[in-house]
């Protein structure tokens, strides 16, 4: 990506490819994502927290476009992103999702404890298989402000 038209020589980041531990290990530190899904349309995105577990990533829903989303299409893709100081980075995780539906399963996840930022009642329980993680790190020179 050509930053030069909008930004300073000294501001133009410096982009870093993370190996699949790093984006492991950044997306461990976070608990908020973007979710995309194919639609009618073409592709939603939904706002979501999550939460992973040996390399799955659990979210829970209510009921909704989302969850009718992915049993016609459960191929979907997962972005996270955050920022530390001068550091930048973003993991996308494309893999298969689906509602999980045995209590045993729920249960040894962990995603009964996730908490979610709104107050609806989300009673479904959605489990996304990886096929591919990739990420990137972008550091600039001086920190924004």
């Amino acid at each position: 990506m050509d930053f030069s038209g909008w930004l300073m020589p000294e501001e133009i980041p410096e982009v870093e490819v993370l190996s699949e531990q790093e984006c492991w290990d950044a997306i461990a530190d976070a608990s908020f994502g973007r979710l995309a899904v194919r639609a009618d349309g073409g592709v939603d995105i939904f706002p979501v927290n999550f939460m992973v577990t040996e390399r799955q990533l659990y979210l829970r829903s209510a009921p909704g476009a989302k969850l009718v989303d992915i049993a016609h299409a459960p191929n979907v893709a997962f972005e996270v992103d955050g920022a530390r100081g001068r550091e930048h980075w973003s993991v996308v995780v494309r893999g298969r999702a689906e509602r999980m539906s045995y209590d045993d399963e729920i249960n040894e996840s962990g995603v009964l404890d996730l908490h979610t930022l709104t107050s609806s009642a989300k009673w479904n329980y959605v489990r996304i298989a990886p096929r591919t993680v990739s990420g990137r790190r972008f550091t600039t020179s001086r920190s924004g402000g």
